[in-house]
């Protein structure tokens, strides 16, 4: 039996924030980390989730990956698809979400497309088409400094028409938007009913598009639509709860490359009670940075009785230090360096036996996945809202959890060793 759903992410942590709610609306969900490469190996999943680093390269590559992951999701016979992107429409003038909407749309024939990135939980929502974070119109928010991708405006409708060759248009709540062809819709959405009310509306459409938050409701749509047992899914194992009171055995470790501010009072909180390093950004060798954080690893591991405390790299210091750094190496060419060391971190640690890896940003976690080759994994419990713990099916066996910068509370490193499998 084909997978009910195909889905494509344009990063890593959004693609484990929007299998986790899939999980959450009953799914057995695969997420693969790039296009795969077989057909094959899909057996008792309801939804695959592709998970692309598109968000920020140039717009004609990130539709030649998303269409190539689309042709991939075809051919295991899937007949609705979910485009994700953040919750924040985290894009430049030039796209990403614009184009490749209009690619996948157009593959598909689909001559609508609902455009809905709120997040009421996390505190995203659009009214008037316009996008709020935590009431806060998003061009005021934290979000207008994103180094790469700056929102300076909170109207989505002028974002998205500056992206789009379609037309396109708020869906109002409560309306019933015109059927018009080849148009695209920002959907309202202030609350979770107002998600119910457009994933209900959905069910015909073959491509939807988002934040996770719409995947979930969508996705319970089609399970009801399909018939699909829920109770024997649960049987298997869909949604089981696992928390774990016990202290952690074998090494954990968090990586955090993003500079929020929602990262940065986490790694605060985590170095109340737990041993941190941050990386000097300014040294000259790549390697230099790698192996000082490495042998700091070493030596707090070398205690036998510090062999399973928790540690923390991060190279999210007071925004002062990231600014001399990119002033000295350019502000791309620093955000490539600090992927670079976590990368060489993470093969380092892997050769230390680690059992337990947290990845706080999305750039982090997608340089880290890549230098460790993991090219799938099934996802777990979640530890906070689009943040479950997800296992690796093939070497390096591994725990991960894969944060977006903004997510999570201050007490979400603490809160994810608690609950760490």
């Amino acid at each position: 039996m084909a997978p009910l759903l195909g889905c494509i992410a344009d990063d890593f942590t959004g693609a484990t924030d929007l299998s986790s709610m899939l999980v959450r609306a009953g799914m057995r969900v695969v997420q693969c980390f790039g296009v795969p490469q077989t057909t094959d190996e899909w057996e008792k999943v309801d939804a695959i989730v592709v998970s692309l680093k598109s968000r920020s390269i140039p717009a004609d590559d990130a539709v030649h990956c998303s269409l190539n992951a689309l042709r991939f999701l075809q051919e295991l016979g899937i007949e609705k698809f979910f485009f994700k992107y953040c919750s924040t429409f985290d894009s430049t003038p030039a796209g990403n979400i614009g184009p490749v909407a209009d690619a996948l749309a157009q593959s598909l024939g689909a001559s609508q497309v609902l455009f809905c990135p709120a997040f009421p939980e996390n505190g995203r929502t659009v009214y008037c088409g316009n996008l709020f974070v935590n009431s806060v119109p998003l061009h005021e928010s934290p979000m207008r400094h994103h180094p790469l991708n700056p929102m300076t405006d909170s109207n989505l409708v002028r974002v998205l028409r500056a992206q789009s060759k379609r037309r396109v248009d708020v869906w109002k709540r409560k309306d019933v938007p015109a059927q018009e062809s080849d148009c695209h819709w920002i959907a309202d959405a202030i609350d979770n009913d107002d998600l119910k009310a457009i994933a209900k509306r959905a069910t015909e459409h073959l491509l939807l598009t988002g934040g996770s938050a719409i995947a979930r409701y969508w996705a319970e749509e089609l399970l009801a639509l399909s018939k699909r047992s829920i109770d024997q899914r649960n049987a298997q194992g869909v949604n089981a709860e696992k928390r774990n009171a016990e202290t952690l055995s074998g090494r954990s470790i968090i990586l955090a490359g993003s500079c929020s501010e929602a990262t940065r009072s986490q790694i605060a909180e985590f170095e109340k009670q737990y041993p941190s390093f941050r990386l000097d950004l300014t040294l000259a060798n790549v390697e230099d940075a790698s192996t000082a954080a490495l042998a700091w690893a070493d030596q707090n591991w070398r205690k036998p009785e510090s062999q399973s405390i928790p540690l923390l790299i991060c190279s999210s210091a007071d925004p002062s230090s990231v600014s001399l750094a990119r002033e000295r190496w350019g502000e791309s060419q620093a955000a490539i360096r600090v992927e670079q060391i976590f990368a060489k971190i993470a093969k380092g640690l892997i050769e230390r036996s680690i059992h337990r890896l947290i990845v706080a940003g999305g750039e982090t976690s997608g340089a880290v996945i890549e230098a460790l080759g993991i090219r799938a994994v099934r996802i777990e419990h979640e530890i906070a809202p689009g943040v479950p713990w997800v296992q690796t099916t093939s070497t390096p066996r591994l725990s991960l959890a894969l944060k977006s910068g903004n997510f999570g509370g201050t007490t979400f490193f603490l809160d994810a060793l608690e609950c760490a499998p």
